[in-house]
């Protein structure tokens, strides 16, 4: 029987990531053109919610911390 994969294989250069990145998302796409519109959602998501953790980061805030209750003596 025959073993039929759709595989997807990319060399990317480090030193030029966002042009390569958005070729990769182009290439995802074209191959998923039902699911154009969940790809990009979720992409969207991944970048909030990463940039929202670099913004917590830098303010010197854990992204995972969970908040500190102090006892006001009472």
């Amino acid at each position: 029987m025959a073993k039929i994969e759709a595989t997807l294989k990319c060399e990317l250069n480090p030193f030029n990531p966002i042009p390569e990145i958005l070729q990769v998302i182009d290439a995802m796409i074209s191959n998923n053109r039902m699911h154009e519109k969940e790809i990009l959602l979720g992409l969207s998501d991944a970048v909030s919610g990463r940039i929202n953790r670099l913004e917590q980061t830098s303010k010197g805030v854990e992204p995972n911390a969970k908040p500190v209750r102090r006892d006001n003596g009472n």
